[in-house]
């Protein structure tokens, strides 16, 4: 059974009710405003009699129902009950009287021709004007009792759709946010795949013609640091330690690349190895240093790569400036700034304190 199928079987199982419990409220009045007519005086009536009243009553009481429905459905295109509840439930109740009292008189004229026309005889109460006004105040209270059920059942059926639907929005806002922090840290691990490959497979090339023996031990730390890429580059996170044995493997790619014209300080604590950081973060940004400062011999450019805190490492290079600044691929910083912001929300601080440029990496547990 679909949902709207459903919610048409609630709605109808609604009504019956509403109309079942007028019905039983109008005979309970009836019988409570006389009780020297009780049921067995009733049943003492033609059977005819009992029957148009029960079947002119179980009208009577869907009239009502379907006044208060209909009333109830006005007003939510006037006057919303999210709007104001207490201005609503004073208009909604008066309109209800005032309506409920036409009616009352509309049926009873119309009952009373019927009754004339099918010669069925009423065996009138002694009553009196108080006996009047007992009924139509005590039909009044039913009519009111009605329509609170119906608002009660209406509000809380709404709250609960509210509800389920609120959820529903959150369960579909995280899984887009999912996916596309998925889609972009992809698009981010391809960056680093194709800038890392093509950048030292240039610088191998050129090492194995100018000293075999170092281009094969180029070559062997080489497939070390492209195996680690391969093996980790599609993780989210890895350890601090996994990292520096990469780094390692690196920075021998660097040092018989430049000779001198770099100097690395490495100090970090033993405690930090388990603790995490987005892959190849290091490796970029000690790319970043020696791509935007130069490189001479008799001034090396130097890297420091240490501990600041427990749960964040340093990495800080000097300032060289080139003569001629280089076209930024976009890949160093702001790509380890959108990975972590996608795993995290702590994020990189960058500085330019005095001749020196520091980057302040968290370190996530």
């Amino acid at each position: 059974m679909s949902i709207f199928s459903k919610d048409i079987v609630k709605v109808k199982a609604r009504k019956i009710g509403l109309i079942l419990l007028t019905f039983f409220g109008i005979f309970l009045i009836s019988f409570s405003s006389h009780p020297a007519s009780g049921l067995n005086n009733y049943l003492q009536h033609s059977t005819f009699y009992i029957v148009f009243d029960v079947i002119s009553t179980l009208i009577l009481s869907a009239l009502i129902v379907e006044l208060h429905l209909l009333i109830d459905r006005k007003l939510n295109s006037v006057i919303p009950w999210n709007y104001h509840i207490v201005r609503r439930w004073i208009l909604q109740t008066l309109i209800q009287i005032v309506f409920l009292l036409i009616l009352l008189f509309v049926y009873t004229i119309f009952t009373i021709a019927i009754m004339d026309m099918f010669n069925i005889q009423f065996e009138a109460h002694n009553s009196e004007e108080k006996d009047l006004f007992n009924v139509v105040f005590s039909m009044i209270l039913l009519s009111f009792i009605v329509g609170m059920l119906n608002t009660i059942s209406f509000l809380s059926s709404n709250w609960r759709e509210q509800i389920i639907t609120a959820a529903e929005y959150k369960t579909q806002a995280a899984e887009v946010k999912r996916l596309v922090a998925e889609t972009e840290l992809k698009a981010l691990r391809l960056q680093l795949d194709s800038h890392f490959v093509f950048n030292n497979l240039s610088v191998l090339s050129e090492l194995i013609l100018k000293d075999q023996q170092l281009g094969f031990e180029y070559s062997e730390n080489f497939s070390k640091v492209y195996r680690y890429l391969l093996v980790n580059a599609k993780r989210q996170l890895i350890t601090l330690g996994a990292e520096m044995k990469f780094l390692d493997a690196y920075l021998f790619l660097l040092k018989n690349r430049m000779g001198n014209g770099v100097e690395f300080i490495i100090q970090i604590s033993e405690v930090q190895m388990d603790l995490q950081l987005p892959p190849i973060t290091l490796q970029l940004l000690v790319e970043n240093a020696i791509k935007h400062n130069r490189i001479d011999k008799d001034s090396p450019l130097q890297i420091k790569i240490y501990s600041s805190q427990i749960d964040e490492i340093t990495i800080e290079n000097t300032i060289k400036p080139l003569l001629k600044k280089p076209i930024s691929s976009g890949i160093g910083l702001e790509n380890i700034i959108n990975r972590y912001r996608l795993l995290s929300n702590r994020i990189p601080v960058i500085e330019q304190v005095d001749n020196k440029f520091i980057v302040k990496i968290p370190l996530l547990k």
